[in-house]
């Protein structure tokens, strides 16, 4: 089998989008004041997304003046950068664990947990499962995700192992326990750390990629955000983002746009205009 890319329709045209009312955030969530702007990707020699072209400091600087820009169109609402860092990265190839994963030391992480601290950012811990469990994976971030600032992400696309196939070779899926699982997790911590609600993001651009997420608990220290993770025309985007980001499931909305890959890149104003809770730029 051949990997289906995470595209969508190329569309040219650009709907007006019915933004419906959503529930308020729980209290100290970072969605209560802010939207969330930004980098994501994987750092290492020939790294990936933006977050891989730029140095820890130099990437959170960046980010800072991006969610300056948001901050400076959306209204009210203020405006927040952060990292989205990919630290267990998908392998084509069996790993010597048998989970075709690459997995980021906690030296490294450590050193993007430090680097947001000091500049006022948030951070996203993101996981691409491979032949794993999200449940372990997420566990062994726990020292990190203790900290009020540090998020965490689960990407279905390369979680495989379901289906008998190397990430790459089919589109992966997570199902409603394996996400439950996670989130009790989550609650767990921040009732014993006395933290702010953990945010949860779960990429999709297909509708498989999440198995039963109507079953998917109401746990109020998460706030699960669907993350519409397809490129393509502006329409196209529009339409997956109101699918994906804004289905009864989806307690917050996130938004992906590709640098290389979308046809055009959309702006600031037109991202804006969508009322996105967590725009990621790849």
């Amino acid at each position: 089998m051949t990997v289906e890319p995470p595209s969508v329709t190329l569309a040219s045209a650009n709907p007006v989008v019915d933004v419906e009312s959503e529930p308020a955030p729980p209290p100290g969530s970072a969605f209560a004041t802010h939207q969330i702007v930004s980098y994501y990707g994987y750092p290492k020699v020939g790294g990936m997304g933006e977050l891989g072209l730029h140095a820890a400091v130099d990437a959170a600087v960046r980010i800072r003046d991006l969610a300056a820009e948001y901050d400076a169109l959306n209204g009210t609402r203020d405006a927040i950068g952060a990292l989205h860092l990919i630290v267990d990265v998908a392998q084509a190839k069996q790993t010597d664990d048998g989970l075709y994963l690459d997995k980021m030391s906690k030296q490294a992480i450590a050193e993007y947990v430090e680097v947001a601290r000091e500049y006022g950012i948030l951070l996203f811990l993101d996981l691409q499962i491979g032949w794993s469990d999200p449940l372990v994976d997420s566990q062994r971030l726990e020292w990190f995700l203790r900290e009020p600032f540090v998020h965490l992400a689960l990407d279905p696309e390369f979680a495989t192992q379901r289906f008998g196939y190397a990430p790459g070779l089919v589109i992966g899926a997570l199902d409603a326990d394996e996400v439950n699982a996670v989130q009790d997790f989550l609650a767990e911590l921040v009732v014993d750390a006395g933290i702010p609600p953990k945010i949860l993001v779960l990429h999709q651009f297909k509708p498989r990629m999440l198995i039963e997420p109507e079953r998917f608990e109401d746990v109020p220290e998460v706030e699960i955000t669907i993350d519409m993770d397809g490129f393509g025309g502006v329409g196209a985007k529009i339409s997956g983002f109101e699918r994906y980001a804004r289905s009864d499931y989806a307690e917050r909305s996130a938004f992906k746009l590709f640098y290389h890959w979308d046809l055009p890149v959309m702006s600031i104003q037109q991202v804006v205009d969508l009322d996105a809770d967590y725009v990621i730029y790849q």
